[in-house]
Order: C-alpha cells, then sequence, then structure tokens
C-alpha cells in the first residue's frame, strides 16, 4: 500500500551517508508524500516482474576502524554501503512476510497472486 511505503520513507534515517545510487534519505523523509505513489507503482512493478534493477543491488564497500588508531588492514572491518531505496524496498518485503506468517502460521504455504502493495 501507498500509506506503507510513506511510513517506510518517513522512517529512513538522514544521518547515514549518501548511498550508491546517489539518493539521500532526507529526500525520500521530506519528499515522502509525493514520492510514496510513484515507487509504489515501481516497487509494485519489482514484485510482478519477480526481479530488481542491478543499480539497486549495487553496494559500496568502506573500512571502518576496529580501534581509535588502527595499524595493519587487520585493524578494520568492511562495512557495505547499499541503495537506500533498496532498503526500504527489504523492509516493506520483510514487513509483509512477516504479517503473512503471523495470519498463517510460519510454516504455511501461501502462494498469492496480488502484488505486495495496492
Amino acid at each position: 500500500m501507498e500509506s506503507d511505503v510513506r511510513r517506510v520513507f518517513i522512517r529512513v534515517n538522514t544521518r547515514k551517508a549518501v548511498r550508491p545510487d546517489g539518493i539521500c534519505g532526507r529526500v525520500l523523509k521530506d519528499c515522502a508524500d509525493q514520492l510514496a505513489p510513484v515507487f509504489t507503482d515501481i516497487f509494485n512493478l519489482y514484485v510482478t516482474l519477480g526481479t530488481v534493477p542491478s543499480s539497486f543491488k549495487r553496494f559500496t564497500i568502506v573500512p571502518v576502524p576496529k580501534k581509535p588508531r588502527p595499524s595493519g588492514h587487520n585493524d578494520y572491518r568492511p562495512v557495505a554501503f547499499t541503495s537506500v531505496v533498496m532498503k526500504c524496498f527489504e523492509k516493506l518485503v520483510r514487513d509483509f512476510i512477516t504479517f503473512t506468517a503471523s495470519l498463517h502460521g510460519p510454516t504455511a504455504v501461501c502462494i498469492s497472486p496480488q502484488p505486495l502493495h495496492r
């Protein structure tokens, strides 16, 4: 539903760095009302086609120090920055699966021709 997309956009953490897709979380949050209808259609298309564009699968790996004064490569851990739009889509899918499992139980087989959002 459009309201679900709007809710996820409003809850985007705006303190995170700009992601590989170049979309700033602040834009999604501040323009949630205008962007929710458009992204609802886009997300439903992903579900209908069963695919996600490769541009949303891109990530940037940044080395982050494990301790205050790193002295070697083992003193860093890799952090992957992924698309903020993809993270929103993943949250919506997770919420849908969690909701469906709560209705039918985690072991039930639920096959539906309906898109995630209407």
